[in-house]
Formats: structure tokens, sequence, C-alpha cells
């Protein structure tokens, strides 16, 4: 890999960006955390956007010109990051069945973006709501969410009350408790009602 107007980078560089990942990605994961914890932009359809083998649009849905619209006035980064990463999920397609899941600071809500090859020459890629089982994981990775508190988080979900949830776990009511109050310290969640809407998409 080449610098802009400069010499390739070489193991001195590896081992200076090294020593900057903790930092990084607590700046990283402050950033992400920062988004809206209930979706703040309206929900739409899935949508579909078939790229061909240049990694540009070739078709798309009437949602997905939606889809696109909203995310570009969602945008804080730079215009080009949308074009990188749809050539990124592109050549993940091409060699599986990506699916990244975007936090709501940059799109006002969890996106979800599905990668699948339809052909040697193209790829569909579906962008749709991330809510539930989808969303789950990679908001509890985001949030530092224990896996304990990811089953208590799951269940509250699915609707279940702490009394329910402490039988199904084998917890006492006040660990299941305690382990809610986690959750919202970390998502800084007002209470159950707000963390539902969180995950309903």
């Amino acid at each position: 890999m080449l610098r802009f107007g400069g010499r390739p980078f070489d193991g001195e560089d590896a081992r200076r960006v090294g020593g900057l990942a903790r930092e990084l990605s607590a700046v990283l994961r402050a950033y992400v955390t920062s988004g809206p914890l209930v979706p703040e932009v309206p929900a739409l359809p899935p949508a579909v956007l078939v790229l061909g083998a240049d990694h540009r649009v070739r078709s798309a849905t009437a949602p997905a010109r939606a889809w696109r619209e909203q995310l570009r006035a969602a945008r804080v980064a730079v215009p080009w990051i949308g074009e990188a990463f749809l050539e990124g999920l592109s050549l993940l397609a091409r060699r599986g069945d990506p699916v990244v899941v975007a936090p709501a600071v940059g799109h006002g809500r969890w996106v979800a973006f599905h990668g699948q090859r339809l052909s040697p020459e193209e790829v569909a890629v579906v962008f749709e709501t991330a809510s539930g089982p989808r969303l789950l994981p990679a908001f509890c990775e985001w949030y530092g969410i224990t896996p304990r508190e990811r089953q208590v988080l799951a269940d509250v979900y699915d609707g279940a009350a702490p009394k329910n949830i402490a039988r199904r776990r084998g917890l006492s009511v006040h660990t299941v408790n305690d382990h809610l109050k986690a959750v919202f310290r970390k998502t800084g969640a007002g209470g159950r009602d707000e963390l539902v809407t969180a995950f309903a998409g």
C-alpha cells in the first residue's frame, strides 16, 4: 500500500498504528454509541440495488431510491464513503454472503446491508431496517453488553417480564433486574419500553 505522494508503508508504520488500536477503538465506540438509541428517521420497506462488475449501481427498486435519499440526508461523513462501502460489499459478496449492520449514528436508525451474488457479473445489495435478532449482536458488541446481559435483553425484546426471565434463565429476579440496570446504564435507555422501541425498528 502506498501513501499519497510518499513512500510505501513499512513495519515501523504498522507498529505505530498497532500502538493506537486501543485508543482508536475507544473513540470509534464512543462515536457509534453517541447515535440515537430510538430511531430518528422513519422505517422504509426493504430495497434492492443491483451492482455490476464495476461495483456501480445498474438498477434499483423504487424503495432503494428512497433509502439512498434518506441515507444521503443523514450522512455525516464525506460523500465518497457510500460509494466505497458499496464497492467493498460488492467485493465481499463475490466471495460469500456478507451482512453488515450499520449504526444509527450515521443513518438515524440501525440499517442492515446484505450482499448476495446474482451472477458472475452482478451483485444484489438489500437494505433493510435492522431490528430484533439481526440487530442484537452488533448492538451488544458496540455497547459492551455481556453475554448474560444479552440473553436478558433478548428476553425483554420477546416481551418477557423479569419474573419470567428469571425462571427461563435460572436466575433470581434481583439478578435479572441488576442485568437490566447495567444495560440501561450502558445504553442510556430510560427503561424497558425504550429498549424494546430501539429493537423494534
